[in-house]
């Protein structure tokens, strides 16, 4: 009997849909260093469903029963419910102190989840998934996620990545890796290595950061006087890595006349160093990888090079598309820093995590860095965000972008009740200091904004910013 068909008969279900929805534990604002996010069982049929409340003593986010437990001060004893009807999962408030908050608004009654919906109760994140069957039996069998280079995922694109990455790990096939800059090309490449069982060593080449002239003998190496200054025989990147995996990170900024030399090299699997009069036989594993559009005709690629390296093309999600991941990332990069305890406030967890992250993994990787040395004995907060600061502000005399996490906020809706102060300040933040664009963001006018900064203590924006 499968885990799944295990977690039907819990849910008093027979025949699971062939989309399912799970709910995803990210993280507590609380304890960023906890790394304890995991997967719920998916909601099978109509009328299955469960709570979410207080845990009554500290201890791991566990299910019991039909009751996930949060070891989270700021959750109602029943603090929400998760309900399956009509093929969609609805969730309820059940009535809590604090509120329940889906995509950074405070749901008034039951709310339908999509797919990416960010949810908060507490001082906890969640996020939902909508998955194929075999990626829940895969969630739920693995609820604490899927072991990827030095961390887990509880990302359903990259766990099925994962996996068709190991089954490729020990055959020779080339693999060509897009994603967007700082989204963990290298980690992926890793990881291919890592599996393959290949006995030498990995050796990554930036392939943007060499200068044009230098590329062939940094790549091939050189004889002893093949040109001035070159005292010494020198193997080059590419003979160092024998018998292991050569990683050409960015290889969409190769200049175009060692493209031709490293299509000569892939297809006879052999480099002639400068210098040399016949080629030397290497035995090495070829990953590629680009945040450059290799596939257009405009990016320059030689397209008999790209179909080379494209043995299997992986495309690697960004991380504002990957957010169930953002608790075990935080907690891997601060331990990686010697931080063993750090919260953060909910405006800064709102600004942080609710932005479209351009920088992905990177972007978190140094924003947390000097917030950790700024934060002292107290939580992150929003003025210790310095690189997101330094982002917002570059943005300002851009009018086409979207402030951060505005993608994940509903325009449709409207407040009727004043909302708690910290998401005025986190509109706020993301506005960039603008009044009437906070409101936009909140989706009140901007008198109705004024008075709630008013009873809040709020300073207003100084003329020309406030719209008025």
């Amino acid at each position: 009997m499968s885990d799944l068909a295990t977690t039907d008969n819990e849910l008093g279900a027979a025949t699971p849909p062939a989309t399912l929805g799970v709910l995803v534990f990210v993280l507590r604002y609380e304890d960023l260093c906890a790394a304890d996010s995991m997967a719920l069982p998916p909601l099978t049929h109509d009328g299955a469903g469960f709570e979410i409340g207080r845990a009554s003593e500290v201890r791991p986010p566990a299910m019991q029963g039909k009751t996930f437990l949060l070891p989270d001060r700021f959750v109602s004893r029943v603090h929400a419910r998760v309900v399956r009807r009509d093929g969609k999962a609805f969730l309820e408030d059940a009535g809590s102190k604090l509120g329940t908050f889906v995509r950074g608004e405070r749901i008034q009654g039951p709310v339908a989840l999509a797919d990416g919906d960010v949810v908060e109760m507490g001082q906890s994140l969640f996020v939902y998934r909508l998955v194929d069957e075999p990626t829940a039996v895969r969630m739920i069998t693995r609820p604490a996620g899927f072991a990827f280079g030095p961390t887990r995922t509880l990302c359903p694109e990259l766990m099925s990545l994962a996996i068709d990455l190991e089954h490729l790990a020990r055959s020779d096939q080339p693999i060509l890796l897009l994603a967007e800059t700082g989204a963990g090309k290298e980690i992926a490449a890793r990881y291919v290595h890592d599996k393959s069982g290949r006995a030498g060593p990995f050796v990554a080449v930036d392939c943007g950061a060499i200068p044009e002239h230098l590329v062939e003998g940094e790549l091939f190496g050189h004889r002893r006087g093949a040109f001035s200054g070159a005292h010494e025989e020198r193997k080059g990147r590419i003979r160092s890595a024998e018998g292991g995996t050569v990683f050409l990170d960015e290889i969409g900024n190769l200049p175009g006349s060692a493209q031709a030399s490293l299509l000569r090299a892939i297809q006879e699997n052999e480099v002639t160093p400068v210098g040399a009069d016949r080629g030397q036989h290497v035995d090495v594993r070829w990953i590629a990888a680009t945040n450059v559009d290799v596939f257009s005709e405009k990016s320059g690629f030689r397209a008999d090079l790209r179909e080379r390296l494209a043995g299997y093309v992986a495309m690697l999600p960004p991380l504002r598309k990957r957010r169930e991941d953002l608790g075990l990332l935080v907690a891997h990069l601060l331990g990686r820093r010697g931080v063993e305890r750090a919260s953060i406030t909910r405006p800064a967890a709102r600004a942080l995590f609710f932005g479209d992250l351009p920088g992905n993994v990177r972007e978190i990787e140094r924003t947390l860095g000097s917030a950790s040395l700024l934060m002292g004995d107290g939580p992150i907060d929003l003025r210790h965000l310095s690189a997101l600061r330094a982002r917002v502000a570059s943005e300002k005399d851009e009018p086409e972008s979207e402030p951060p996490g505005a993608e994940v906020m509903d325009e449709e809706r409207r407040y009727t009740k004043r909302p708690p102060r910290e998401m005025v300040e986190a509109a706020l933040f993301r506005a960039k200091g603008s009044q009437v664009e906070a409101a936009r963001i909140l989706g009140v006018t901007d008198r109705q904004l004024a008075r709630w900064m008013d009873a809040f203590g709020i300073p207003r924006a100084r003329k020309g910013l406030s719209g008025g």
